[in-house]
């Protein structure tokens, strides 16, 4: 496992092996999907009588945020970004559940959520682990915190 002093070159510069590749695709492709998906959602096919800010608001706003991030392969916003997404989805199962017209539209809002949230997830627990970001052990921390006491107490 790799450990890099300058993180931010480190998303940047450092080999990523080819799955990994392919999850980072994943998960853009469907965050970018729905960051292209809702406003024509909510814009566009709004059966509701809800005004399309709202939503927009609720839903699509906070999902640029994460779009830096994504992009130059952090994986800090990896994970964070699926906070966004649980509250878009959310909203996915609500609408499929009560909505009574065509629920295809629907149907591709929870198809792109599980693609970015799957893609997302892995992305940044692998490329964390190939980054050297993994969480130390505790039992690594308690024996140098145990370390540490002992050193004080002599």
């Amino acid at each position: 496992m790799q450990k890099f002093e300058n993180i931010e070159d480190a998303f940047k510069h450092a080999p990523m092996a080819a799955f990994v590749k392919k999850l980072k695709m994943l998960g853009l492709v469907g965050y970018l999907g729905l960051v292209a998906y809702y406003p024509i959602l909510f814009t566009l096919l709004n059966a509701s009588s809800t005004p399309a800010y709202l939503p927009l608001t609720l839903f699509w706003l906070p999902m640029l945020f994460a779009i830096r991030g994504l992009i130059s392969g952090n994986p800090y916003t990896y994970a964070w970004s699926n906070f966004v997404l649980m509250w878009c989805y959310m909203h996915g199962l609500t609408a499929i559940w009560t909505y009574e017209g065509n629920k295809l539209f629907i149907v591709i809002e929870l198809v792109l959520l599980t693609l970015a949230f799957i893609g997302n997830t892995y992305f940044a627990r692998y490329r964390g682990r190939e980054l050297g970001l993994a969480l130390p052990k505790i039992k690594e921390v308690k024996q140098k915190e145990k370390e540490m006491f002992e050193k004080r107490l002599k």
